[in-house]
């Protein structure tokens, strides 16, 4: 069986939770089966991740010159690529990772079905796609072209699979919602690094902590994507009432963007000294934050199943985040608090109830490494993808066989 793994993107959000885990279940897999990955990119090339060979596709969003103009929300779904054009390359079957742009992703999945070719999808980003403009907080205009160009697409690619590789057993409710039968849906869930699994060095350690100036203070992490999540966790640290330090890392766009979050938020100067961003970080100095941080705080809207939580809890590190998703999957009761979405006094009150106890975080932290070592390991993961596509291939044949026999008959 040849498969071509396809990680759907665009250039201004290249690296993000869906695509690094695309490339992670990707390199999994290539060791069990013969598989080719694809990413779009913003230039043409082939490049060496890990044990994987990755053909990086250019891709583009046809408005030329008026590219600078148009606000992100409106170019980010026209970003095409040449991805489709590789079908013709022979293989049994593709794997389609994430969906934005999804007239991107909506095109490749026509391409499979002109080639006869089934498809399947992992699931990351279907609790955002389901709901995006209610939780982006769209008014009715930006809703409105969020349907056309994201919406409807992204159910009609959803119809077409072949097979729905679910993150975590939490998606069966949106998923039946959304049309998608019991019997075509398998747990893939994502994995964690086996990097994340073993101990900084205590070089590492020291060197983590004067870099950031990690105090006496209990330390407060947050690393996720700054556009969601980040707000509800600036807002909650204007309700703790206590010493703390936190920590915020994530893509910074620009210079001016970690001053216009604390003011959204309504950050008192007072508190601001506190607060660190750091941008993005190389991954020994985000272990090491893992590895000094008290809580790692996650007030997720929607999120299937982030690997930044679950690198954290491969770090020993107890969790305070939002029953949403697959987050509810990854965090049991014994590995933190778990609030609803959108409530900032209640992270407050997890977070200190959590910071109150020694002992209970001790606790927490180390049923949550157990936890990931237990469930969330990129081999197991990919055994269960070769499973889904040797499914996927079989219905395809039979699809045709009975086809031939009506032909002929």
């Amino acid at each position: 069986m040849r498969v071509l793994s396809a990680i759907i993107t665009h250039p201004l959000r290249k690296v993000c939770n869906a695509t690094s885990a695309g490339m992670q279940l990707s390199e999994a897999v290539a060791r069990l089966i013969e598989l080719d990955t694809a990413i779009m990119w913003d230039n043409d090339e082939t490049v060496i991740a890990g044990d994987l060979v990755v053909r990086r596709v250019r891709s583009k969003n046809g408005l030329g010159m008026f590219n600078h103009v148009v606000p992100r929300f409106a170019k980010v779904p026209l970003y095409d690529s040449k991805i489709p054009e590789m079908l013709d390359g022979g293989y049994d079957l593709v794997h389609i990772h994430n969906l934005i742009p999804t007239l991107a992703a909506a095109r490749l999945s026509r391409a499979c079905k002109r080639h006869g070719m089934p498809y399947v999808i992992s699931t990351h980003g279907f609790f955002e796609l389901s709901a995006y403009a209610k939780i982006h907080g769209f008014g009715p205009i930006k809703s409105a072209l969020v349907d056309l160009a994201m919406t409807r697409p992204f159910r009609q690619i959803v119809a077409d699979a072949t097979r729905i590789l679910a993150l975590s057993d939490c998606e069966g409710e949106m998923l039946a919602e959304m049309g998608v039968r019991p019997e075509i849906i398998d747990i893939v869930t994502n994995g964690v690094a086996e990097y994340f699994l073993a101990a900084p060095t205590e070089r590492e350690i020291q060197d983590a902590r004067a870099k950031f100036a990690i105090g006496a203070a209990p330390v407060l992490l947050f690393k996720g994507n700054l556009g969601s999540g980040a707000n509800i966790f600036l807002q909650s640290l204007t309700g703790l009432g206590i010493e703390f330090q936190a920590i915020v890392v994530g893509p910074l766009e620009r210079a001016a963007q970690a001053e216009g979050l604390l003011t959204a938020a309504d950050v008192p100067q007072t508190l601001r000294n506190r607060i660190l961003f750091t941008g993005e970080l190389t991954d020994d100095d985000l272990r090491a934050l893992y590895h000094l941080a008290d809580l790692f705080v996650y007030p997720s809207q929607g999120d299937s199943l982030p690997l930044p939580l679950l690198e954290a809890m491969a770090c020993g590190l107890p969790v305070v985040s939002t029953a949403v998703g697959g987050i509810s999957f990854a965090v049991t009761r014994e590995c933190g608090i778990l609030v609803p979405p959108n409530d900032s006094k209640g992270i407050a009150d997890a977070v200190v109830t959590m910071l109150n106890s020694r002992q209970r975080r001790a606790m927490a932290g180390m049923r949550a490494r157990e936890r990931v070592i237990k469930t969330f390991r990129w081999e197991a993961s990919a055994k269960h993808a070769v499973a889904s596509y040797e499914k996927a291939v079989a219905v395809q044949r039979r699809t045709f066989t009975v086809a031939d026999r009506v032909h002929m008959s």
